[in-house]
């Protein structure tokens, strides 16, 4: 079972402060170190939302997740037997979250959400960063490589700069594709994404699924967050009717937690 999550992260400061209870003391640390504000809520709203998830996974209480961090600061969930993974990124007010079931040849889940950078700094971070086959094209086109090549870091727990490197495969066309790189061999899935923005997620198993990809409300302070994600363009990402027993609004398509070993660029074009 794949499962991906767009979660949207704009929330209240009534709703904030009944998360900053829900989530753990590191996390809260983390959240205190953010500026006031609606960077402080959206963390909070992305990673209650993550706890909640990992726990309806798991079937187990939201208090009963725990996190622990591999060797480049990928986030694993402890004392649930190994039987997830799971990867959270996070893109202002939006953040998209991975849960999938280590069974039947599922392996490692990765994600990424982007926005559309300008030009000028789409065009300066591919020379930078990508191989030399990859500069040309447009803003969308870099970001949607990026996607890629980022869920494909994360997927594996890798550096980033190793992920930055590895060819992403053709631009346009259904997918998935199956990149080949340093890191080892992975699946990657182009994600339907808000308007002005890009998603991917890649995916080490050996079976090829189709993850599913699923919106979450805003609203998480109200028991698993019973409320209706308003915003989302229809060109986008296709609303399908039916609800699932906790009220979770569908959506068909095809937890940011950033690896510290490299300095990540900036999208937007800030030094």
């Amino acid at each position: 079972m794949t499962e991906i999550w767009l979660i949207a992260t704009d929330i209240t400061e009534e709703q904030a402060a009944a998360l900053g209870e829900l989530i753990d003391p590191d996390e809260r640390a983390r959240a205190a170190r953010t500026p006031d504000g609606p960077g402080r809520r959206r963390f909070l709203a992305a990673h209650a939302a993550a706890r909640l998830l990992t726990a309806a996974a798991a079937g187990v209480p939201p208090e009963r997740v725990r996190w622990r961090r591999g060797p480049h600061g990928r986030p694993e969930p402890v004392d649930l037997e190994g039987k997830l993974s799971v990867n959270l990124s996070t893109a202002g007010r939006w953040a998209l979250f991975a849960v999938q079931q280590r069974a039947d040849g599922d392996g490692e889940i990765g994600v990424d959400l982007e926005p559309v950078p300008s030009g000028h700094a789409a065009a300066r971070l591919a020379r930078r960063y990508y191989p030399a086959s990859e500069t040309g094209g447009g803003a969308a086109e870099f970001t949607r490589r990026w996607t890629r090549k980022e869920a494909y870091t994360k997927a594996h727990g890798g550096r980033l700069a190793d992920g930055l490197r590895t060819h992403a495969g053709p631009v346009g066309g259904p997918g998935p594709y199956r990149i080949d790189g340093p890191l080892g061999p992975c699946t990657v899935h182009d994600l339907p994404a808000p308007p002005g923005h890009r998603a991917a997620a890649a995916r080490t198993g050996s079976r090829l699924v189709r993850p599913r990809l699923l919106s979450y409300p805003a609203d998480l302070a109200q028991e698993f967050g019973i409320r209706r994600v308003d915003g989302l363009d229809p060109h986008h990402l296709q609303r399908v009717d039916g609800l699932d027993p906790h009220h979770l609004q569908r959506v068909d398509g095809s937890g940011a937690h950033r690896t510290p070993a490299t300095r990540r660029p900036d999208l937007e074009g800030r030094p």
